[in-house]
């Protein structure tokens, strides 16, 4: 029988930046960015600076196995702080171990903790495993509402 690995869950400290670094390297590189290590450390030390996000991390064995990032928003209908569960990643050789789900179970309880009304996410169609996750947390498919978009046009060299 294989022993079951010990996972702790935290907020993100300065001192992981180097390696939340490279884990979040690779986050954008999974969706099909270059990688960019340096802008990559510059974004999230801006993160945990500014502490305008949530980085909750999950370690095991003295390494950051995956993190995710909450960005804090308001609801103005609710009257309540809201939610957008940007980033969750998972290091390759420790996925479908279980460690998304306590990610997001860590997520859900500093949600609960801040009184926040909930998270929502997006996902790519194709990404099947992290649907069928979310599906399993509770998540649910939003038919109700359109979703729109406004990027910032390109201007001509």
């Amino acid at each position: 029988m294989q022993k079951e690995k010990l996972i702790s869950l935290r907020l993100a400290s300065r001192s992981d930046l180097e390696e939340l670094s490279e884990l979040f390297d690779l986050y954008r590189k999974f969706y099909g960015f270059a990688s960019d290590l340096a802008g990559a450390k510059k974004f999230l030390e801006d993160r945990l600076l500014h502490k305008d996000s949530v980085l909750i991390v999950a370690e095991g064995e003295g390494s950051l196995l995956g993190f995710a990032q909450l960005y804090p928003v308001f609801s103005s209908l609710s009257l309540k702080r809201d939610y957008v569960l940007n980033d969750l990643y998972i290091r390759e050789t420790e996925r479908r171990k279980g460690t998304a789900k306590k990610i997001l179970k860590e997520v859900a309880n500093h949600i609960i903790e801040h009184r926040g009304k909930g998270m929502s996410l997006e996902t790519h169609p194709d990404n099947r495993h992290a649907r069928h996750l979310y599906e399993r947390f509770g998540f649910k498919l939003n038919e109700e509402y359109l979703h729109y978009y406004w990027a910032v046009p390109k201007l001509n060299p």
